[in-house]
């Protein structure tokens, strides 16, 4: 009889679990800059640790190749990557690191260029494990590197969304424009948000703003979106010395303040946008690819 009972608590269990991964809508989300230094792997992290306070079930992955540092800036140490997943025949829940916070970490381990190269067993393998995301997360947030190249584009064309990083800087203005340039060449349909970083005043926002979706609007004919700005705070640098998130460091600063209003806006403008599946982004990731 107790046998009996077991059985049947793991048999709901199990429906409780497909249910789940039916009705969830994960959606796939890439942090680009249009260069380095602009704070953009900072963002990436603390945005996606402010999703899952928010009651999101949220995974950041670390693609950001040569200059990955995720694991870093949570003082975590990840056993396993990407690569020793697919390497390895690894199931992908086994691979995820989880930070105190319930964040899930998962790390590259390799360039996007030697996903491409995968043969057809590995390939597959590799797309059977993110279909297993959808189980587990509402929020895939991929922090990419820096710029646009050949194997980040194709990437970029299966998401469904940019949030594009930069700092009131001319060069930092002029890189992220030249992305917003090739992604509306090639994946216009991709919508983009900009966060404006490290801001010094309210007049730099607005004018630097100007700027980009000014140009954008006028010699592209692409309409971007503006999520936020982020002021300059020591509490950054303070929380990046700690290798802690500065949402979970440095609660009370203005720049955690600033973050989780741009969260609730974020979350509030999904509640009324169409849905999206992690089977949608698979789809157009394995015909990109191959």
């Amino acid at each position: 009889m107790k046998d009996q009972a077991e059985a049947l608590r793991r048999r709901v269990e199990r429906l409780k679990i497909n249910h789940t991964a039916q009705t969830r809508h994960t959606k796939v989300i890439a942090v680009l800059s249009g260069k380095g230094g602009v704070g953009k792997s900072v963002f990436s992290l603390n945005f996606a640790l402010g999703l899952h306070q928010s009651g999101k079930k949220t995974l950041i992955i670390d693609l950001d190749i040569g200059m990955g540092n995720i694991d870093i800036l949570l003082g975590l140490h990840c056993q396993h990557n990407i690569v020793d997943m697919i390497d390895n025949q690894l199931k992908i829940e086994t691979v995820i690191t989880y930070h105190e916070s319930g964040l899930g970490v998962l790390t590259g381990g390799s360039g996007l260029s030697d996903l491409f190269k995968l043969n057809e067993t590995k390939f597959a393998y590799f797309l059977d494990q993110l279909r297993e995301l959808k189980r587990h997360f509402d929020f895939i947030i991929f922090d990419l590197g820096a710029g646009m190249n050949h194997d980040t584009l194709q990437f970029v064309k299966a998401v469904h969304e940019i949030l594009l990083v930069t700092t009131t800087e001319p060069t930092a203005l002029t890189d992220a424009y030249a992305v917003v340039k090739i992604t509306h060449r090639y994946a216009n349909e991709i919508p983009i948000r900009c966060i404006i970083n490290r801001y010094d005043s309210e007049r730099e926002v607005k004018e630097t703003w100007a700027k980009l979706s000014g140009v954008s609007e006028r010699f592209l004919g692409k309409n971007i979106h503006f999520l936020g700005a982020l002021p300059r705070d020591t509490a950054v640098i303070k929380a990046v010395k700690r290798q802690k998130p500065f949402l979970i460091e440095e609660p009370r600063s203005k720049i955690s303040s600033k973050l989780k209003g741009l969260i609730a806006t974020y979350l509030q403008d999904e509640a009324v946008h169409p849905e999206t599946s992690l089977d949608s982004f698979i789809f157009k990731l394995k015909h990109l690819f191959r």
